[in-house]
């Protein structure tokens, strides 16, 4: 039997109590710093009845306003290691859990709840360290801004840019992914899983579809690889929802389109592929090359 990639407590069901908070098992999250704070603490990540299929719980991440000192804090999980700084406003990610072979998509379900335009993210990354040099083999997201009220599925297309065997694997969860947060902003994630598809997924909106960002020439290029031609149409939005480029390939099967983005101010901007009814999203920050 060959051995697979593990995802720490996909399901949300063990819950490890502290002192005055839970985290859930097998991953990190803000809640040490924030509840060390003196009558102004509190938890952005917490234990929900509300879950997928079976099982009894769910993740669930809300953004909040810390008053002292003052701060917008999202609600963040990761199965590495999460150092944060509350006074500087700042955190650092690291480690994560071993990775022993090479999946294609992280996939799950998901509720959010937007307050003020505000976005969600769940990410994965593929890492290899040699020595003290440690590499990005592979990444992945999914991001909405939409209000989804319902579990839902999602799926991350993993993007490999290195032929190399990753040994780490890092998961993330954020309630808002952007800058400017607004409190109230609610987010529940439950039952992730990776999948290992190699044939094409005629349900899966990330199957057929590829974004590459080509940082020297500051273009993204979409590729697509379909089975048959699907009538294909992309947009690129900035995160007010702003449509800054779109075009209508028409129907396609194995073909590409050219989003430059060398006169847009640097930023989040957010990559829509619309094929067969199906909608993939992709966020990117762009900066132009100087």
């Amino acid at each position: 039997m060959v051995a697979q990639t593990v995802i720490p407590n996909p399901g949300f069901e063990n819950w490890t109590t502290f002192s005055n908070y839970t985290d859930p098992t097998g991953w990190d999250t803000p809640n040490q710093e924030l509840m060390s704070i003196p009558f102004f603490g509190f938890s952005v990540v917490t234990k929900s009845t509300d879950h997928q299929g079976s099982g009894s719980y769910s993740a669930r991440l809300e953004t909040k306003h810390l008053t002292l000192p003052p701060l917008d804090v999202p609600g963040f999980m990761t199965c590495g290691t999460l150092t944060v700084n509350i006074t500087a406003g700042t955190y650092i990610l690291s480690g994560g859990v071993p990775c022993v072979d090479l999946p294609t998509h992280l996939k799950g379900y998901y509720k959010f709840f937007p307050k003020g335009g505000d976005s969600c993210a769940i990410g994965i990354g593929l890492t290899k360290t040699t020595g003290a040099v440690k590499d990005t083999i592979a990444y992945g997201s999914f991001s909405t801004k939409d209000t989804i009220p319902d579990w839902t599925p999602f799926s991350a297309w993993i993007d490999y840019i290195s032929t190399v065997q990753p040994d780490t694997m890092n998961i993330i969860a954020m309630s808002t992914a952007q800058q400017v947060m607004t409190p109230g902003t609610v987010l529940y994630v439950d039952n992730l899983f990776l999948d290992y598809t190699t044939g094409f997924n005629e349900k899966d909106p990330a199957a057929g579809v590829q974004i590459f960002n080509d940082r020297e020439t500051s273009r993204l290029m979409v590729f697509y690889d379909f089975p048959k031609a699907q009538n294909v149409r992309v947009s690129l939005t900035d995160m007010r929802g702003r449509r800054v480029f779109s075009c209508d390939p028409g129907f396609v099967d194995k073909s590409r389109t050219i989003l430059p983005y060398d006169n847009l101010p640097r930023g989040v901007y957010v990559v829509q592929v619309i094929h067969d009814h199906l909608s993939f999203t992709k966020k990117f920050f762009l900066n132009k090359q100087l």
